[in-house]
């Protein structure tokens, strides 16, 4: 069985970010945000675009996809806070029950 690789969460969104709003709170591309939505709820995270524009290597997930994950498994009743701690929390006790 193939290890998932753990990726680090960026620590804050970047400039270019699909989930960063206008000043009257709309999305660049909300359809691009809304397809990114449904696959981080229903198949994966998702890995920052920063790097693929300036050539570099995918190291980190989006911040901005993974704060709608936070909210949305917060409201589901998942993890405990809409946190990375709750979410870490939730990980962690996982994989102990599965070792």
């Amino acid at each position: 069985m193939q290890r998932k690789r753990i990726y680090e969460v960026m620590p804050k969104k970047c400039k270019s970010c699909p989930f960063n709003t206008d000043k009257n709170g709309r999305h660049p591309c909300p359809r691009l945000v809304s397809e990114i939505q449904r696959r981080v709820l229903t198949e994966a995270s998702q890995i920052c675009h920063h790097p693929v524009i300036y050539n570099q290597p995918e190291t980190h997930l989006c911040r901005g996809a993974r704060d709608f994950q936070l909210e949305m498994f917060y409201r589901l009743g998942v993890i405990d806070a809409p946190t990375d701690e709750a979410w870490e929390s939730k990980r962690s006790m996982q994989n102990a029950k599965h070792n």
